[in-house]
């Protein structure tokens, strides 16, 4: 096997010089072939014979120059399944280039760590026989968030634009088609036709389909699972005058081709897809001010919070930062050795979050120092809740724990968790609350950390875990989502499920009001429901239209001062006013991903999108 990565940034500086006096625009002989292998989702049951069966037809294929993988190399991220996709693309006797999919990242246990190890970044760069290879990792990073080229590899691209010869053929790979799924794909593709850009691979949908992007041609791939079937994967021929691709099924004569283009290509076989439109937000629900912005470096995919006049929060870079809303000035900032998917939590002057770095910490919120840390054995993509002297905090190495938070020491530790958590405990008296990607929800004893009820999601598979959504606790009952979409209802007590109903399709934002008794959910289908739990059972009390469209982001709905605020996956914060079934004001921060808000005193709320914006929101009195 001959695995070949990125070009180091340090010899980005380099690359002028090398290709000095190069034409760029001619191969270095007659026709470039490679394979293009994508979706492989090595964990899942006869994929891994599959991905075997390709890679030694593209061994006995002498023809072959190398091979692309776009992404989807195993189906839950986890490292097992990573390390055993990449011995089986090690088997190549033909160098490949590789990227990260959705269900490498967004789906990993590790926050993508797993796949950096083994095949050291999420990017690359390879030129070969005169053309210029990028590959480009696409997300997610949050879950159920759309997809996203991150901030740092937008940056990496602004410098490979500058270096690359204006004539030299560049072709790009990707895991998410350049569409609407991924939320910065129209900065990329501006970034694209500043080169001599001939296609864009990608994967992800699992069929052989084509696409316009602005000029540019994107090719789709079908998976190398078996579908219909088939076992299959693509050869491509690319020449001055021609790009030619078939489907191969091992052992099979190679098919007629299904796209056969004269070069350059100026005529597609596809229209340019246009972009969902989105209704508007109504100049009704413009009432709404931003009190403060700032604009982060990082990609954010955690929930901030307010100290003072300090917002703390972390990023995708494995920063943790502080910045004083006032003048908007940085005031510190801690670097982790992992990306920080984790919200923050603040006591006294103390703020403490998780990394993937496997480490739990708590700063100084006045000048960053450290306070303390703790080392678990897999990373920590949860967010902690403060309770009196403890900290409840879960992590990937199958661990829920509750640690002092003034010496970080263990108090106790609960070890037996299928799959992992990647959210927030819910707490009520003795009783704790948190679910897990290995379709479980729990409930331990606060105090002995002892196991008091699970329940388990055994009609679906993992992906329908009810991991994302925060428990809601009320009157002895507590309340679950998953993306089964449906609303259950549980004696705190005894685990017994005492209601579940699917009338609404309610993914995974679930939040909740004790004092009125009172659930909020935004649905899958453009409703903002509310049920009021002071009977037997919960019934609803408000139906209305949010106008958002199809949404699935988790944002979980947070209740303060009257009203529900919650995000949507196109970047909105909504304000909900339940009593009057209406909403109160929407304001438009992002096209991206609002992440479970942090409501404020005084009407406002705190919100940060993944593409790294951070605001202080509040609602105005109403005009009309």
């Amino acid at each position: 096997m001959r695995f070949l990565g990125k070009i180091s940034i340090t010899l980005l500086f380099l690359l002028p010089r090398l290709f000095h006096g190069q034409s760029g625009d001619e191969f270095q002989r007659g026709t470039l072939n490679f394979a293009v292998v994508t979706d492989t989702h090595i964990g899942k049951k006869g994929n891994n014979k599959g991905l075997q069966e390709i890679v030694k037809d593209i061994n006995s294929n002498k023809e072959i120059d190398f091979v692309l993988h776009a992404g989807d190399v195993s189906d839950f991220g986890y490292g097992s399944q990573l390390e055993e996709a990449k011995r089986l693309m090690d088997a190549l006797k033909v160098p490949y280039y590789i990227v990260p999919g959705n269900h490498d990242t967004g789906w990993s246990s590790s926050g993508g760590l797993a796949y950096n190890q083994l095949w050291k970044d999420q990017k690359f760069i390879a030129d070969i026989q005169g053309v210029r290879f990028i590959g480009l990792s696409t997300g997610p990073y949050g879950r159920m968030s759309r997809g996203f080229v991150p901030r740092d590899q937008i940056r990496w691209l602004d410098s490979l634009v500058k270096v690359t010869p204006l004539k030299q053929p560049v072709i790009f790979l990707a895991h998410y088609p350049l569409n609407d799924g991924l939320s910065n794909y129209d900065e990329v593709i501006q970034r694209m036709q500043r080169l001599n850009t001939i296609a864009v691979f990608c994967g992800h949908g699992h069929i052989n389909k084509l696409f316009n992007y602005g000029g540019i041609l994107g090719v789709m791939t079908r998976t190398a699972q078996r579908r219909h079937n088939t076992l299959a994967y693509n050869i491509v021929e690319l020449s001055q005058d021609s790009l030619i691709i078939k489907e191969v099924e091992p052992g099979t004569p190679v098919k007629e081709a299904w796209v056969a283009l004269k070069r350059p290509m100026t005529n597609f076989p596809v229209v340019m897809q246009k972009s969902e439109e989105r209704i508007p937000v109504n100049d009704d629900y413009g009432n709404a001010k931003i009190v403060w912005k700032y604009q982060d470096e990082g990609n954010i995919v955690s929930t901030a919070s307010l100290w003072k006049q300090n917002v703390l929060f972390g990023n995708l870079e494995g920063e943790f930062k502080s910045v004083n809303y006032k003048n908007g000035t940085l005031n510190w900032k801690f670097s982790t050795k992992g990306p920080i998917y984790s919200s923050s939590a603040i006591k006294d002057a103390a703020v403490i979050f998780g990394s993937a770095d496997s480490t739990i910490y708590k700063l100084n919120a006045k000048n960053g120092e450290i306070l303390w840390r703790l080392k678990a054995k897999a990373p920590v993509l949860a967010s902690p809740v403060i309770d009196g002297n403890m900290v409840f905090i879960g992590s990937s190495d199958s661990t829920f724990r509750a640690l002092d938070f003034k010496t970080g020491k263990e108090i106790w530790s609960f070890t037996e968790l299928e799959g992992f958590p990647a959210s927030k405990p819910s707490i009520e008296g003795d009783r704790i609350a948190f679910g897990t990607w290995g379709k479980t929800l729990y409930v331990l004893n606060s105090n002995t950390g002892k196991l008091v009820w699970k329940w388990r999601n055994d009609d679906y598979s993992h992906y329908y875990s009810p991991a994302m959504c925060i428990p809601v606790i009320q009157n002895g009952k507590i309340y679950m989502v998953a993306p089964d979409e449906k609303l259950r209802e549980f004696d705190l007590s005894t685990g017994k499920q005492t209601f579940v109903s699917d009338r609404f399709r309610v993914r995974e934002s679930l939040g909740g009001n004790s004092k009125k008794d009172l659930l909020l959910a935004k649905t899958m289908q453009d409703s903002i429901v509310a049920w009021s739990t002071k009977n037997e059972q919960p019934y609803p009390v408000m139906k209305i239209s949010g106008a958002f469209g199809n949404d699935f982001s988790a944002s979980m709905p947070v209740f303060d001062n009257g009203l529900f605020y919650f995000g949507t996956t196109f970047g909105r914060v909504y304000a909900v006013n339940v009593e009057e079934k209406k909403i109160e004001w929407i304001y438009e921060l992002s096209n991206d991903m609002i992440n479970t808000l942090r409501p404020l005193s005084h009407g406002k709320v705190l919100a940060t999108s993944v593409d790294g914006k951070i605001a202080i929101i509040k609602g105005l009195e109403p005009t009309r």
